[in-house]
């Protein structure tokens, strides 16, 4: 496998990490608030600016979530254009993320440009570690969406304004089969 599929899998694993956790565990109950406020929302787009570490290289990538459609672009992938992936099946990802996903609490408050946030903290197992891995994620005390996502080597940044799919030419064509 080349180096930029592994990125390519890398970044689409990561911008959707609760829907693609080995599910591991029973579900925990102090859980449900948490996974609801973080499953996306077909009807709220929004985007996502993100770093990650992956096999020791930064890498950054950003990320379109449009209806049933996520638009991913990093450098490393497709010569810069975006990637059209199909949103998951919500329903099968909300039930690993519900058997991997343990001990959601809030653990503090912070603001983030102004907007009050309640910090959670969880524990998921995710491809990259089968340990569960400590995540913090801050959600808007007002409007329940999430606006920032970390853990160890990880960092999502997330908006909701002005959100629209990138421009048909800016998108990536699918390779013919030979």
């Amino acid at each position: 496998m080349k180096l930029t599929l592994k990125v390519i899998a890398a970044i689409n694993i990561v911008l959707i990490a609760f829907f693609v956790q080995t599910p591991l565990y029973a579900e925990d109950a102090s859980c449900a608030v948490y996974i609801s406020a973080t499953t996306p929302k077909v009807d709220r787009p929004y985007r996502v600016n993100q770093t990650m570490v992956l096999e020791g290289k930064k890498m950054e990538s950003e990320a379109v979530y449009v209806g049933n459609v996520i638009y991913t672009r990093s450098p490393e992938m497709a010569k810069g254009k975006w990637v059209a992936t199909p949103m998951p099946d919500l329903k099968s990802a909300i039930d690993m993320a519900k058997k991997s996903t343990t001990r959601c609490s809030v653990s503090g408050a912070d603001a983030i440009n102004g907007i009050p946030m309640k910090v959670w903290t969880s524990f998921a197992v995710t491809p990259f570690d089968p340990k569960p891995v400590e995540w913090k994620t801050w959600i808007g005390a007002a409007d329940g969406r999430v606006y920032r996502q970390s853990s160890a080597g990880f960092d999502q940044r997330i908006s909701y304004d002005n959100v629209v799919a990138p421009d048909p030419s800016e998108i990536a064509q699918p390779r013919k089969k030979r």
